[in-house]
């Protein structure tokens, strides 16, 4: 039984790997397999990971279903400019954030979240980053919203300046023992 299970597994192996360089030699539209994923078991191709639009989709699925000796394909695949989309929408739909556009720019490469612009304080950029993080298929997250430093603290009218802390003591010498001089 091991050995049927072992040769079933290196049967999937090659498939998954035959689909793999069936999407690198396409010379339609480009399909970046370094964000994909393609496990088969038993003739069924699961692909997973990131693609930038539907074409790419439609084809990374046509390409991989047209291999020698894949059966079914199923497809867990997520689109950058569908990811945009629940992004905005989800900053949109946040209290936190809801207010903050259009100085909130979305975008997406494989899954990976850019936001840019400008917002109005370290806590509204700070809960872009968290919402969009949270968004299914979302692998990471860049946040370069732009927000005003927080204000520092500015003494009252008529403070006294805050004492300095006195110096620290040099540290003694050790002291030698002095020998006596021979006679």
């Amino acid at each position: 039984m091991a050995e049927a299970t072992t040769a079933g597994s290196m049967q999937d192996e090659a498939l998954a790997l035959a689909a793999e360089n069936a999407l690198r030699n396409y010379t339609g539209v480009r399909v970046w397999t370094d964000a994909l994923g393609l496990k088969a078991t038993n003739g069924i191709v699961e692909i997973s990971g990131h693609v930038r639009t539907h074409a790419e989709k439609e084809v990374t699925e046509d390409v991989v279903l047209k291999t020698k000796g894949v059966k079914d394909v199923v497809s867990q695949l997520y689109i950058d400019t569908d990811l945009e989309i629940r992004v905005a929408k989800a900053l949109g739909d946040d209290p936190r954030t809801r207010g903050s556009f259009p100085g909130i720019l979305v975008g997406s490469a494989f899954g990976e979240i850019y936001l840019k612009g400008s917002v109005t304080s370290p806590e509204i950029k700070k809960a872009a980053g968290e919402i969009a993080a949270k968004v299914e298929g979302v692998r990471e997250v860049n946040n370069q919203l732009e927000a005003p430093e927080p204000p520092k603290p500015t003494p009252a009218a008529g403070a006294k300046p805050a004492a300095k802390p006195a110096p620290k003591p040099a540290p003694k010498a050790e002291e030698e023992e002095e020998t006596p001089a021979e006679e």
